[in-house]
């Protein structure tokens, strides 16, 4: 924990009221998610500036904020919290952000010893977090992401969590060019995991190419073991070379006699160049991937092969991740609904089309934030059912009709729809006994609202 003085400090900032002793537990961006005895910090957004929930979060508790030198109610605020709480800390910084930043950088000095896997990625980085985390927490103390704190200011709040355990396993997702620079420079990662790269976000970083370079600065202040875990099979990151580094590679080409079961995965793969039988109580190809990039971190950490196995199979997915729900008629619900790439897309239909059932409908609405390459991605992504068994398939909105263009090809029953209700009766209308229906689309899409009115009737 950093005291009130080492915060200030930290930030070269000025501490203008409050006991400079005072230790902070926790710190908070958003008052809506605010504990407390939280430390405030105060971001400026593109819609939002923070400065005006101050008061809000000094009367629910707060032990203390950060305020902006040219906050123009500078005055009136610092008036304001003293007159609320007379021993509240305030510091005035130049710039909130950075001051985040600051913070976060000295924490990280402060537990250097620490070692962080660092995991990105154009898809799979939360899953394969979670992968990781279940398997070296079978031996370790974890620090692990929570929610979606991956982000330039999420995650420096999570690297202010540092602070007695073993591991931290952290997630780092970037929407914009320079942003991953900041956020290796945040985390000094020890271990670095690149899941693979594919086209999210495209609309902003304008190639994969350009997404690649992005993702590898993850390693630009990699130190201490220097591992970085690569997924061989991704056709970008097959081509990197032992540089500042240590390559580790990964690719289903090591997995051998899987099976595909209506709830689980079974195959067989090396752990220390022992062939070992390995269980994921999971679908979805994406999952081996998981856990083959999770059995490399465990061995730089030296697990035992036990531990790792009983990790990968106590792995659990989040809500909206290839979620098997059933209901009346033994028909199969699968909820993918959490966000959508045309990679992701691609690993949940291979699946779907291992599964075994009288029916199989697809339901796959618009992927988001492809901006001038969005036709055609979704035009691709049509001609991935040249090698998928699909009776029906719905699309969902404006964008996923041009995956109805290229799919009409393959399928013979194709169904395009702009109201979501309209969808949702014409799904129930159609089921039946053994279907499985898949839903998957970008997550404001919001599938999700058919899949649980569906689970509920």
């Amino acid at each position: 924990m950093l005291t009130i003085d080492e915060i200030a400090n930290a930030s070269n900032a000025k501490v203008l009221n409050g006991n400079a002793d005072v230790k902070v537990k926790s710190y908070c961006i958003d008052s809506r998610e605010f504990n407390k005895e939280d430390f405030f910090i105060p971001i400026l957004g593109e819609k939002v500036d923070g400065h005006d929930y101050i008061l809000d979060v000094v009367k629910k508790g707060a032990i203390g904020f950060f305020i902006s030198k040219n906050y123009i109610k500078k005055d009136e605020i610092i008036k304001n919290s003293i007159n609320i709480n007379k021993n509240i800390c305030i510091i005035e910084v130049q710039d909130t952000t950075q001051a985040l930043y600051d913070i976060a950088i000295y924490n990280r000095k402060k537990n250097i010893d620490i070692p962080i896997v660092a995991v990105t990625g154009s898809v799979g980085k939360t899953s394969t977090r979670e992968m990781i985390a279940s398997v070296l927490s079978e031996k370790y103390n974890l620090l692990v992401t929570r929610k979606n704190f991956n982000s330039i200011v999420g995650l420096p709040l999570m690297i202010l969590e540092l602070d007695n355990q073993d591991i931290g396993v952290l997630e780092a997702g970037i929407d914009h060019i320079g942003e991953m620079d900041i956020l290796s420079n945040i985390l000094k990662p020890d271990v670095c995991v690149i899941t693979k790269i594919g086209v999210a976000h495209i609309g902003i970083f304008g190639s994969q190419e350009k997404i690649f370079e992005e993702k590898v600065k993850i390693a630009n202040n990699i130190k201490g073991i220097k591992a970085l875990i690569i997924n061989q099979d991704d056709k970008f990151l097959s081509k990197l070379k032992d540089e500042k580094y240590n390559i580790i590679r990964y690719s289903l080409n090591d997995v051998e006699d899987k099976v595909v079961n209506e709830n689980s995965l079974e195959f067989k793969t090396k752990i220390y160049d022992e062939m070992c039988n390995i269980t994921i109580n999971q679908i979805g190809e994406h999952n081996i991937q998981n856990a083959l990039s999770a059995i490399k971190v465990a061995e730089v950490f030296k697990m035992e092969p036990e531990k790792i196995i009983s990790g990968i199979k106590k792995y659990k997915n989040f809500n909206g991740r290839m979620q098997i729900k059933k209901i009346k008629n033994n028909i199969s619900i699968i909820d993918d609904t959490y966000n959508a790439s045309i990679d992701s897309i691609k690993s949940g239909l291979v699946t779907i089309n291992e599964l075994k059932a009288k029916r199989k409908i697809i339901v796959l609405g618009d992927m988001f934030e492809l901006g001038d390459f969005s036709k055609e991605i979704h035009l691709k992504t049509g001609e991935l059912f040249k090698e998928i068994k699909c009776d029906i398939l719905y699309t969902f909105g404006n964008e996923a009709k041009n995956i109805a263009l290229t799919a009409k090809k393959y399928i013979e029953e194709v169904r395009c729809f702009d109201d979501m209700e309209d969808l949702q009766n014409d799904i129930v209308k159609n089921m039946k006994d053994g279907d499985i229906i898949y839903f998957k689309a970008s997550n404001g899409m919001k599938l999700s609202k058919i899949v649980n009115n569906i689970l509920e009737m």
